[in-house]
Formats: C-alpha cells, structure tokens, sequence
C-alpha cells in the first residue's frame, strides 16, 4: 500500500471521527398550545405583559453542532471576540431581552436558551488536519562531485598483513603497494577526517607452530586521529607479511575500535584490504553482521588484492552481511582509484542520508507541534465559549430572568455539551499524532532502504 493511500485513510479516518461521533438531536416539539378565545359579556382577557410574567423563550439559532465537522461550519457568534472576564453593557443589553423564565420551564426551553447563548458566543475555529501532510523523501546525490557536508569522518583501513600479502605483484610485494595506496589515501581525506590503521597476520610465521601467535595478532597501530604523515609513516614501518589470517577477529576489533562515534552525528567508513579469506578458524561473516548491528552504522568497503574467485566468494558474502560493497583489485593503480571512488561515494551516501533522516524529523516534530498548537487552541476556544455561557447564566440570574435553581441546571447541561467537544478533539489530536509518527517511521524506512540499496553489494 503506497503512502499517499495510506494517507488518504487517515484522512477518511479523521473525517468519520468528526462527524460520526454522535448524532444530531432532533429536539421534540410540543404542539403550540391554541389560543382560546375567552368572551364574557363581550370582552377579553388582558394580555400578559412580558415584563411582568414568565413567558416561553423561543429563538432561530441552529441546533448545537453534533460533532466537530459540525462545529468547525457552525458560524462565529457576534459576540465572538469578546473576552471571558466581563460581560460589557452590550452583551448584558442582549441579554435583557430573554424573557423570565417560569418556574416550571422544561429541558427543551433549557437546550433553546443554550442553543441561543452559545450562537452568541461561538468562536472560528482551524481544523487541524489542515497540518496533516506527508512527507517526501528528497533526491539523492547527482553525482560523485557532489559538495560534502561539513562533519566529523571516521575512517578506518583494516590491513591484512598475512604472509601472502609478500608476494609480488610486478617490482613490489603486495604489502608495499597497499602502504603506498593507504599512504596517498590518507592524505586525501578531509582535514576535519579521522583515520586509524588496524593490521592483523603480522606475527609469527604461516608455520602450523606459530599458527596461535599469528591468529592472535591484531593490532591497532594508528589510532583514530587526524592525518599525520609522519606518525602514519611510522605507524606503516611497524609490520611486515608474515603469518595467518585472523579476518575476523580484526573485524570484531575495529567494532571497538570506532564504539566511541556511535550516533548520526557521527559518519563511519571501514576499508578492509585482504588478499584471501579467513585462516583462524573464525567466522568473519558473523562479525560483519555483529558490525552492521553494532549502532556504529559504518560503511564498509572490503576490496580483494589479486583474490582468486574462491577466496573471492567469501569476501563477497562478508561484505553482504556488514551492509557493504565488495570490489577485487589487480593493481596498485585499481587499488588507489577504489580507495577514491568509494571514499568520495560513502561521504554522498551518509550526508544524503543524514540530511534527509534530519529533514524528515524536523518536518515531523514541526508537524506535531502544528498540530499540538491548533487543537490547545481549539480547546481553549470551547472553554472561554463555556465561561461566557456561565456568565451570562449568572447575569440573566441576576436580572430575575431565570432562579439560582435553573442557573445551576442549565448550565449543567451546558457543561456537558462543551465537555464532550473537548473529548472529541483530544480524539482527534491522538489520531492526528499517531499518524504523524507512523510516516515519519515509513519515510526513516525509506531513507535507510534507498541508502542500503546504494551503498551495499547489489
């Protein structure tokens, strides 16, 4: 089911509470009662003078609205911009036409005295489903050249140092061409970027005896930091091609190793550089998956370095489960270039990403407040057209129109009326915020799901 039709449902949804929360009251209408003609001897009765005596309240204003659809086409009142704290010789002025009340006066004459007070006073109100709007998901990054956002990069290299990374590859051993790719790679990163080298296989020999010491070296020998080249120079001369391959281990590893830069604000980037797949025993998928699920929420790029199509195979299923891209090398040149290409790719992905995760949030809570701040609104507007209701059962209580009695049952019923509005609209507002929410957690899921798409093996 599309978002838009999604929508369309709340909206069905809110108009059905709003107009089906109670039906209309059909007030019963007594027969008028005829006039008998008295005659005696040739003359009437006297009139009854309304000042004098009771007589029966009657008025033209519509029925109280039934529910809010109605509430928001009822008419404002003439009084409606007058304040709650007193009634002004022009209000008491309309007041002193209501005729007295009898004593015995009925329900129905009490609903027409309300129906016709609250006419006076009834406020404009602003639907606030008007705030009700769905989101849209922004476009993503036109291309690579795009201007990154300025922030905080962490960027980790993960370099196998296993003794196959010794053979060589032209005049130079695979392990030299990786340094002096990692090396330039460095120096091209943003200046606000940290960068932190991790090796692992550097100890021991590829010798079934030194198999313990060299699946158990993993060492962090830059830590996250700014580019420095010397300090990088020296961290890059502290190994060399020697053992086996702890892949996984050194995949749990850099997991810890960036657990400081948890958070959106944070953008995390691994690049695992690896010539064969794991030789430790470990299960380098399941910590990629661990990785992925961590809240580190990094990008990982895995590139092959001459890998055969087997050892291929599984550095393919690794980069899966860790959210990433995997991409095989034959030379130093293709290595540098995939260093540049996906840095620069990475960084349009997570700014895209953060900026449209931040727009629809910020949408949402602007939402939410537009829609606190109509329906408080609407709910102060019903309590002050309550008060002037009071007020003036008080004043027409005062002017002998009606008894202390029928001032207290009246506006009982009065009450009654306005306290149902004030239900119906927090009503509404709950359905109105729940539905708010549910799209912002549909467009997150569709920010995540674009993101994922781009920047994981397809």
């Amino acid at each position: 089911m599309s978002k838009h039709y999604g929508k369309l449902v709340v909206f069905m949804f809110c108009f059905a509470l709003m107009a089906g929360c109670q039906q209309d009251k059909e007030a019963a209408k007594k027969p008028a009662k005829e006039e008998q003609a008295v005659k005696a001897e040739g003359k009437e009765t006297p009139k009854q003078q309304p000042d004098e005596r009771s007589s029966t309240f009657s008025s033209d204003a519509p029925e109280l609205p039934a529910n809010l659809e109605g509430a928001l086409k009822y008419t404002a009142g003439k009084f409606s911009a007058k304040e709650t704290k007193d009634l002004d010789d022009e209000v008491k002025a309309e007041l002193s036409t209501v005729p007295k009340f009898p004593e015995n006066a009925d329900e129905e004459q009490y609903d027409t005295l309300i129906r016709y007070l609250y006419s006076l006073y009834k406020r404009d109100y602003v639907d606030p489903r008007e705030a009700l709007k769905a989101q849209q998901v922004g476009a993503a990054p036109a291309s690579q050249d795009a201007p990154a956002e300025k922030g905080t990069y962490n960027v980790e290299v993960i370099l196998d140092s296993s003794g196959s990374m010794a053979n060589k590859m032209g005049l130079k051993t695979r392990m030299e061409l990786a340094k002096e790719a990692i090396r330039k790679f460095a120096a091209s990163l943003p200046k606000e970027a940290n960068i932190s080298l991790r090796v692992y296989g550097h100890k021991g020999t590829g010798a079934e005896k030194d198999k313990q010491l060299s699946c158990g070296s993993n060492e962090l020998v830059y830590s996250p930091q700014s580019f420095n080249a010397s300090g990088l120079d020296t961290a890059l001369g502290k190994f060399k091609p020697a053992g086996w391959t702890p892949l996984a281990g050194a995949i749990k590893a850099a997991q810890d190793d960036l657990a400081a830069y948890k958070g959106k604000e944070n953008k995390n980037i691994i690049y695992i550089v690896s010539d064969g797949i794991e030789t430790c025993g470990g299960n380098p998928v399941a910590a990629a998956e661990s990785l992925k699920a961590s809240g580190i929420d990094p990008v990982v790029n895995i590139i092959g370095f001459d890998v055969n199509a087997k050892d291929a195979e599984q550095l393919h299923s690794i980069a899966k489960a860790a959210g990433g891209i995997y991409k095989n090398v034959q030379n130093q040149d293709q290595l540098q270039n995939e260093f540049q290409k996906s840095i620069q790719e990475s960084l349009d992905w997570i700014n895209w990403k953060n900026k449209e995760s931040l727009n629809a949030l910020t949408k949402s809570n602007n939402q939410m407040l537009d829609i606190y701040g109509l329906t408080n609104e609407w709910r102060a507007k019903i309590r002050q057209e309550q008060y002037l209701v009071q007020f003036s059962l008080v004043e027409l209580d005062s002017q002998g129109k009606i008894t202390n009695k029928q001032n207290y049952e009246i506006f009982e019923r009065a009450k009654g009326f306005f306290n149902k509005e004030i239900e119906l609209v927090d009503e509404l507002e709950k359905t109105l915020i729940q539905s708010t929410k549910q799209d912002l957690d549909t467009t997150l899921k569709q920010i995540d799901s674009i993101y994922e798409q781009n920047v994981s093996q397809k």
